[in-house]
């Protein structure tokens, strides 16, 4: 679905305060810290409370491997002029029909800061851009009120009510949401730059191989 440039652990996102990039193994155990506790895990279908290392490491090779695949955009989110520690995980795979779903979590140091909305804004604007994409999904828990705040502030509808079923938590209701391609918000990302992933000989040069 997506295109060579994404295949490649150099492309990233630029907003104007975040790094998009690829998720990066030695990510693992600073990321399993905060996305273990309980009020981040909660809310994901797919990360356990107390989650290891050993096991946070296992999911960035899986969204690696999405990303080398042109299967979909997964990122870890970093702060500009950081030390390059993500503050966020954000990303997406491509379903049948044209569609795109995506999921994202945000170390609670962070919330409440508009970090989340600029990274969403950023990922659906690139999935449309670089992709065959009719609309965009999320799912998120009735209770988790931030999270859809976050969605109606990129353009997304509520779309309805499903099941979901998690190997984690068993079954549970959801609120469904969608941004079409043809919502004027659906290209909305402030001061975006894209970075294509580098040629070969420019990996050598920076070290990347």
């Amino acid at each position: 679905m997506f295109p060579s440039l994404t295949r490649d652990e150099v492309f990233r996102i630029e907003t104007p305060r975040l790094w998009l990039r690829w998720p990066r193994l030695e990510d693992a155990a600073g990321v399993a810290q905060w996305s273990g506790r309980p009020e981040v895990a909660g809310a994901t279908s797919t990360v356990p409370v107390g989650i290891t290392t050993a096991e946070m490491a296992a999911k960035i090779a899986d969204m690696r491997a999405i990303n080398a695949a042109g299967a979909g955009l997964c990122f870890a989110i970093v702060r500009q002029g950081a030390d390059g520690y993500p503050i966020g995980m954000l990303g997406g795979q491509a379903k049948p029909g044209k569609r795109f779903e995506i999921g994202y979590h945000l170390n609670p140091e962070y919330w409440g800061q508009g970090r989340m909305t600029e990274a969403v804004q950023a990922l659906c604007a690139q999935a449309f851009e670089l992709a065959s994409i009719d609309a965009i999904e999320a799912g998120v828990r009735p209770s988790n009120i931030a999270s859809m705040r976050v969605l109606e502030k990129c353009g997304f509808d509520a779309s309805g009510v499903a099941e979901h079923e998690s190997p984690l938590y068993g079954r549970y209701p959801i609120v469904t949401y969608a941004l079409a391609r043809s919502r004027p918000s659906a290209l909305k990302a402030a001061a975006l730059r894209r970075h294509r992933a580098a040629t070969p000989a420019t990996r050598e040069l920076v070290g990347l191989v």
